[in-house]
């Protein structure tokens, strides 16, 4: 499913859509540790009204692009910020921010599942920011991996990517729009495995992190510094987020889309979270059996959203 020359994953329901989801098994941090399954017709049901009423009722958000010349990785980064409908810059709510990995089609949906919930009275309106890719593999690659590319060793540039996020991105954004210091960050496929790092390199950075069918590689090669690192940080008193959703495509849907090969990396990630995290930090974990690995991003962010914002903030 990886290989070292990443292109962009597909965020979007794609040629398998939603027939492909068929149940969910959850496990939730401080509601006794139950799981449960959704029925093909309850998934199917529920993503198909969604879909539908993002498309029938919700306007669409205002887009602007910036460029930002960033000293930490010595390269232009490009954002797509979606601003939601009744923006109000001088609103004394503010705004949180959801950034996202991976800028395209999965940033636009986002932006409009949240317009859609706002209406629905779901969750208050937020900013999403969509981070252009300039060199994917090695960007969201952790800095203690390397790899041979053109015959030498090109190292992680995580860290370099981490330290325009925390000290380039998030004040730029906070300068430019009313934000109101509530940020979350989102990644899927090889994102998500970033969001693991960056997890382990400065937990409390987000106050929420949305990691949906991380990709570890094919046999979970670059998993295991990472994991290491993440059961350091954890294990020391230090800020921590205040929700991490953690989510998986099952075995059930087949084909080179399936997410099975990424299950071992997801059960031992969601061990390790569940063995290390602090009791105040909400943990949410779930594998929707047969949804695949373009399928489940569609899905899990609807869950995400829902899970934090219609719990962390009241609607207005």
């Amino acid at each position: 499913m990886l290989a070292l020359d990443w292109q962009r994953s597909t965020h979007s329901l794609g040629e398998t859509g939603i027939d492909s989801i068929v149940s969910t098994h959850t496990w939730q941090e401080g509601r006794g540790n139950t799981m449960h399954k959704l029925g093909v017709f309850e998934l199917k049901t529920a993503l198909y009204c969604l879909i539908f009423a993002i498309a029938a009722v919700s306007p669409a958000s205002a887009q602007q692009e910036f460029s930002i010349e960033s000293e930490s990785t010595q390269d232009t980064r490009e954002i797509v910020v979606h601003l939601p409908t009744n923006y109000d810059a001088n609103s004394e709510k503010g705004y949180a921010v959801i950034y996202m990995l991976d800028a395209g089609a999965a940033d636009k949906m986002t932006a409009e599942m949240a317009s859609y919930y706002h209406w629905g009275d779901l969750m208050p309106e937020v900013i999403v920011i969509g981070l252009e890719n300039v060199n994917r593999g090695p960007d969201f690659l952790p800095h203690y991996y390397s790899f041979e590319r053109d015959g030498e060793q090109v190292s992680g540039n995580g860290r370099r990517l981490l330290s325009y996020i925390e000290s380039e991105l998030i004040p730029f954004v906070n300068s430019q729009f009313n934000t109101n210091g509530n940020d979350v960050f989102a990644g899927h496929s090889w994102a998500g495995q970033y969001l693991s790092y960056a997890l382990s390199q400065s937990p409390g950075l987000f106050d929420a992190y949305f990691i949906t069918s991380p990709a570890f590689g094919d046999t979970g090669e670059w998993s295991d510094k990472t994991f290491e690192a993440l059961e350091e940080a954890l294990a020391q008193n230090q800020d921590f987020p205040d929700l991490i959703y953690l989510s998986s495509g099952g075995d059930g849907s087949s084909g080179p889309l399936s997410d099975a090969g990424l299950l071992p990396s997801y059960y031992r990630l969601a061990a390790l979270l569940r063995q290390y995290l602090p009791d105040e930090v909400k943990l949410v974990h779930e594998i929707h059996d047969s949804a695949n690995h373009t399928s489940n991003s569609a899905l899990s962010m609807a869950r995400a959203l829902e899970l934090y914002f219609a719990t962390s903030s009241e609607t207005e």
